[in-house]
């Protein structure tokens, strides 16, 4: 009784300090976007971004990944940018490249602490490379000039975005989840609070109808974090049990035994990647508009469609990268399982792609019909509250709570 009533006691501990960690992580970073850096006229910087931050869509997703750092120049004002960026990059190379997928799925913990320090070296150029875009788009408002006091600064750039970096790993290694979603979280949740956009919006005639729409939205979203399909399975010895017995036995007791079955079948998420394909596609919009706005293509519907079919494709892309059917496959027959009525090998492999290709286009095409409906109800209703709440946001907020809730369950589930 005295060594379960000490397990239990460590567990709580250990549950607690992930918890505490994970805030304490994430206040020493909302600290650092309180520090202005030197030698910047930071009060005419604000104003100015100010007046175009609700027209300019960079600003907006600069702002959402550094906590509206921008608005004051700090050294995490680059945010998770850079890695955000980078961790595309490294996707792709290892899609496209056998000898990186092997190292990521073969190699094991090695081959994983590999892709993370390729992932930082790469980090680390974007990070330079947009500390001089930033530098070059704001050095009027810099008192000096001159080529050493733009060095020093983008080095506190750089070593800020990578310092981010290393606290979102932290997270991810002692914390509570994604330590990437939980700070782009964290800045959300500053930003509407710093917006006072539920006290100004008491004087808005449609509020509690805007409210209404919110939390339908919310019900939406969370659908699409926790749907699941469900794929029977049996074991070598339960298929050779209802081979044995006759119809009207099998049929009797059909309920009970494929309830079994598909408790413990092969689960898998409608939408596998979760909040990623929002966050690279909101990552990717900006300048992908601007390319277009240059090349004489720009319009609102025409941004909206890309950013709908950029969710889709990553949406595909991220599962297709992640979920590998044959080594399910390969997982199933080594326990002696197989699917229902699908032979093992090739044809469960082919059956398992179908339903990857599948779950994995409808869990984009059910995000982009969230954002599409979303941005009809604005229209229709015109409210100071929807206006100033961005949808897409909201879905980031929702499921990066929703899978922290569940980290926090796993954590408390045993006392």
């Amino acid at each position: 009784m005295e060594n379960l009533t000490f397990s239990r006691n460590g567990i709580r501990k250990k549950a607690i300090n992930k918890v505490l960690l994970t805030f304490f992580i994430l206040a020493i970073y909302r600290l650092g976007n309180g520090i202005p850096l030197y030698g910047i006229d930071q009060e005419a910087l604000k104003r100015s971004l100010l007046q175009i931050e609700n027209k300019n869509a960079i600003m907006q997703i600069m702002n959402m990944y550094s906590g509206s750092g921008v608005n004051s120049l700090t050294p995490f004002s680059l945010g998770i940018i850079p890695f955000i960026n980078a961790s595309i990059l490294l996707d792709l190379l290892i899609a496209l490249f056998p000898s990186l997928e092997k190292l990521q799925s073969e190699e094991g913990e090695f081959g994983r602490r590999k892709i993370m320090f390729y992932k930082k070296i790469v980090t680390l150029v974007f990070a330079a490379f947009q500390s001089g875009l930033l530098i070059f788009y704001l050095k009027p408002y810099f008192y000096v000039t001159g080529l050493f006091n733009l060095g020093l600064i983008g080095l506190q750039l750089v070593a800020g975005s990578l310092f981010v970096v290393w606290l979102s790993n932290l997270i991810d290694k002692k914390g509570l989840g994604n330590g990437t979603s939980l700070i782009i979280f964290a800045n959300i949740i500053i930003g509407l609070l710093t917006k006072n956009i539920f006290i100004t919006s008491l004087n808005d005639s449609f509020l509690f109808v805007e409210i209404g729409v919110l939390l339908i939205m919310v019900f939406f979203i969370c659908i699409s974090q926790s749907a699941r399909i469900n794929i029977e399975v049996v074991s070598a010895r339960q298929l050779a049990f209802l081979e044995n017995f006759d119809k009207t036995f099998v049929n009797n007791n059909s309920t009970d035994i494929f309830f079994q079955l598909k408790e413990a079948g092969l689960s898998i998420k409608l939408n596998q990647a979760g909040i990623f394909p929002i966050i690279i596609a909101s990552n990717l919009l900006p300048f992908i508009g601007l390319i277009l706005a240059n090349i004489g293509v720009n319009s609102t519907l025409t941004n909206n469609l890309l950013y709908y079919l950029l969710i889709i494709a990553f949406n595909y892309f991220y599962t297709s990268v992640f979920w590998d059917p044959e080594k399910i496959s390969e997982q199933l027959r080594k326990a002696s399982v197989s699917i229902v009525n699908v032979t093992p090998g090739k044809e469960t492999v082919s059956y398992l792609e179908n339903v990857v290709r599948a779950s994995s286009l409808l869990g984009g095409v059910y995000l982009s019909l969230i954002l599409l409906c979303y941005d009809l109800i604005k229209q229709l209703i015109k409210g100071y509250l929807l206006t100033q709440i961005n949808i897409s946001s909201l879905i980031i907020v929702v499921g990066v709570a929703y899978e922290t809730q569940k980290t926090i369950k796993s954590l408390f589930k045993n006392l």
